[in-house]
């Protein structure tokens, strides 16, 4: 069972943020994060949380380190669709044409899942690291028109209040 976060009371949270969840989100980059979440929310029928602003995320790529600004949101029912605003010069960079972006995966251990990637041809490409040197997320670049994205399941723990207080529904 995940050590980091309790499966009572996810209900329908469960397939994606319980115990055994694996695969969590999909991901697209926008050019503008409000008209995004005004026109998708109603032509979908989906709740999303409010924007989460990362005034200055600090990350890594083959370059060194850099800090880039982060605003995002997620659908808050299942199966979650994570907008992220663009931001010009980096991985969240609209003009980049990455179809589908990225697909959100749980791991354990980001660092051992990272380099298990890629020996499988999937190098990565941008990252960060908590205050102890922990990988907190990493980016793979796959032949295939998208990321991989290994998320820490530590931030499991997160998500459930924060989709509930924008979709109380959730109970």
């Amino acid at each position: 069972m995940d050590q980091h976060i309790s499966t009572v009371g996810l209900g329908l949270l469960e397939p994606t943020l319980g115990a055994d969840a694996r695969v969590f989100h999909v991901g697209f980059v926008v050019p503008d994060l409000e008209a995004a979440v005004a026109s998708l929310g109603p032509a979908l029928g989906l709740s999303f949380t409010t924007p989460m602003e990362l005034p200055g995320l600090d990350v890594f790529n083959a370059d060194g380190p850099t800090s880039v600004p982060l605003r995002f949101v997620y659908s808050t029912r299942p199966i979650h669709v994570e907008i992220i605003e663009t931001s010009p010069g980096s991985l969240w960079d609209f003009d980049d044409r990455q179809r589908g972006h990225h697909l959100g995966v749980w791991s354990d251990d980001v660092a051992a899942e990272a380099d298990r990637l890629e020996a499988l041809g999937f190098p990565r490409l941008w990252w960060a690291t908590n205050a102890t040197g922990g990988l907190t997320f990493s980016y793979h670049q796959t032949p295939f028109g998208f990321y991989i994205e290994l998320v820490d399941t530590v931030a499991k723990a997160f998500y459930p209040d924060w989709f509930r207080a924008s979709d109380p529904g959730l109970a």
